[in-house]
Parts: structure tokens; C-alpha cells; sequence
């Protein structure tokens, strides 16, 4: 290498590699989408008329009216919520279907090691958050949750029963494993949840009706808008607010290297912060929310931890003021708003 001279030949094979794991999700999520509406025509999407894929796509979960506050609690520019899906091994015996010691391992690390460095930070910056937690996490790490429970700042949040799949659920088998999951939930929190995350980010063409049968307030695993706005359903408004997550403002596509079947190239830890922290700046200018999802397993490690202090640092410097709040709290806030 040429003294003086950078050498971009990694940085470009990581552009490259990122590139293509962005590329081969959307394609994913793409033949998902285009095999759930041309499935009740058996027949390829691109040979239906328009009109009929416009309204199959109209009839499902949309994004309706939004909810963006005209004004924060305390006069803030901006609200902020972290959120944190506690996943631990349900992760990996659940969605991705590994048991062995190693995938295992990766799990435990979570409230082993990664959510004590959490909660410390948390309390550091006295911030609340709110942690999404499968239920089998909880029944796994005990302790876990107590630790949590003992901070009543913090929300805990709906996230399935083991990290399962919606799109492996067959007949009514979404609605019965919601509600056996909802009911140790509450068992173990003496607490009702009222926020539901999908353990896959994604939606079953019952789910949004199951969620508002089981009385949740809020949902947060869709991605149609930066703030607050209310699911539709056929056309129909439904109660239900949405809490918008990104995959750029998670944890996972910049960090988890090791997938089952794949691996991802690993930022650098400044990288990602220059990437949230220039997200963040955009939501506080325009005055609007900023959701972070972030996993113990992986935001968990030393460096990474130091990143998330940096950041939180950043947003409470704001002279404007920032809101810190759980996701419970914004969605109360943006519905108690559009009904006055």
C-alpha cells in the first residue's frame, strides 16, 4: 500500500456486501408480498389487472390518517424511545430453528452479560425504555425481569410467545399462541401489556385483528411513516396506533456478522453512530419522533454500549429539548392528541 494513499479495498467490499444483503432482503419480502396477493387468483402478480392488485393491496393493513403531535410533552422538539428486544436463546429456537450450544450461548449473552450494561447506561442517563420481550425469555431469565421490573420508568412490551414465526402459523394457531403468551406474560409481570412487536416485523392477514381482539393500544413492527400514524384495515381505521420501526435504526444489519445461513459484514462503531446520530438530527429539525431498536445479544458488547452512551449523550446536549420516553407513553400522547 502506497504510503499516504487509503486503501479502499475494504471499505468498498463492505459497501458491496452490505449492498447485497439489503438487496437479498427486499427481494424476500418482495415474494412474500407478491405471493399473499396473487395467491387467492393462483396466478403469477404481473399477470393481474391493475384494479385487482390495487384493491387486494387496498384491503389490507395500510397506513391511514397520521399522528404526529403538534406539540411534545414540556415543550420538547423532538421524542426519543429506545427499545430493546430481549430475545435471548427464544431467538434462536424459535425463529431460526437452532438448539445447539453455540447458537445458545449467543443468546444467554443477552441477559447474561448485555442487559446489565444496559440498565446501567439507562439509569446513568435516567431514560426510560421499553423492552419488547418474548415470553419464554422472561420464564428463561427470571432475574432478567425482575431487574427490569424494579425500574418503574420502563415498559415492558408484547414480542410473541418464543420468537415464532407469523408466517408458520396454520388456522387459528396465531390467535391460541397470543393469547397462551399473553396470559403467562401477565402472569409473570402482574401487568396487562398494551405495545405488540411481531417476532418476525411482519404481519399475518389476522394479526392486526388478534392484536385488537387481545386489547393492545399500540403496535410497533411496520414501517410506512417516520412518526406516529393509525392502522388501517380495509379501508377502515383501526384503533390501533403505529409506532414505525427501520431497519436502519436497529442493531442487527450492522452488527450480527454470524446469521444461520449467511454472514453480513460488522460496522465500525463510529459508522453506526454517525448514521443514528444524523437520523436522530433530522427527526429533532423536523419535530418529530425517533425510535431506536436495539438488541442485548448484539448492542450488548463493550464498544457497542460505549456507542449507545455517545448517542444518548448527543440527544439530551439538544438546547431545544429531547422527550425520553417508553413507547406506551408517545402512544398515549399522539391518540390523546387526535381526539382533541
Amino acid at each position: 500500500m502506497t504510503v499516504g494513499k487509503r486503501d479502499t479495498t475494504s471499505s468498498k467490499s463492505t459497501r458491496y456486501a452490505w449492498g447485497y444483503f439489503i438487496f437479498a432482503s427486499m427481494i424476500g419480502f418482495q415474494y412474500v408480498f407478491a405471493q399473499s396477493i396473487s395467491a387467492d387468483d393462483n396466478q403469477p402478480i404481473w399477470k393481474l389487472a391493475p384494479e385487482v392488485i390495487r384493491d387486494k393491496v387496498n384491503s389490507g393493513v395500510r397506513a391511514g390518517a397520521s399522528l404526529k403531535p403538534a406539540a411534545w410533552p414540556n415543550g420538547a422538539k423532538a421524542a426519543v424511545s429506545i427499545s430493546f428486544d430481549l430475545d435471548t436463546e427464544a431467538l434462536w429456537l424459535g425463529f431460526y430453528k437452532q438448539s445447539s450450544a453455540s447458537y445458545i450461548s449467543r443468546g444467554v449473552y443477552g441477559p447474561r452479560v448485555g442487559m446489565p450494561r444496559i440498565l446501567k447506561l439507562l439509569d446513568k442517563h435516567d431514560v426510560p425504555a421499553t423492552f419488547f420481550t418474548p415470553v419464554m425469555s422472561m420464564v428463561l431469565h427470571p432475574e432478567t425481569l425482575q431487574h427490569i421490573l424494579a425500574r418503574p420508568r420502563h415498559e415492558l412490551a408484547f414480542h410473541s410467545y418464543v420468537h415464532e414465526s407469523v408466517v408458520e402459523f396454520k388456522g387459528n394457531e396465531e390467535r391460541e399462541t397470543y393469547q397462551k403468551a399473553l396470559t403467562k406474560f401477565t402472569e409473570l409481570t402482574g401487568k396487562r401489556p398494551v405495545g405488540f412487536r411481531s417476532g418476525a416485523w411482519d404481519l399475518t392477514e389476522q394479526t392486526l385483528d388478534i392484536v385488537k381482539e387481545l386489547g393492545f393500544l399500540y403496535d410497533s413492527s411496520l414501517m410506512a411513516d417516520d412518526d406516529p400514524y393509525m392502522i388501517m384495515s380495509a379501508g377502515v381505521a383501526s384503533g390501533i396506533v403505529e409506532l414505525p420501526i427501520e431497519w436502519m435504526l436497529t442493531d442487527t444489519p450492522f452488527f450480527q456478522g454470524q446469521w444461520v445461513n449467511r454472514l453480513s459484514p460488522v460496522k465500525p462503531t463510529a459508522e453506526v453512530f454517525s448514521i443514528w446520530a444524523e437520523e436522530f438530527d433530522a427527526a429533532y429539525r423536523d419535530g418529530g419522533m425517533f425510535i431506536l431498536v436495539l438488541h442485548p445479544q448484539v448492542i450488548g458488547r463493550r464498544a457497542r454500549i460505549a456507542m449507545l452512551d455517545r448517542l444518548i449523550t448527543h440527544m439530551k446536549a439538544k438546547s431545544g429539548g429531547v422527550w425520553f420516553a417508553t413507547h406506551e407513553q408517545i402512544a398515549r400522547h399522539v391518540l390523546e392528541g387526535s381526539n382533541e
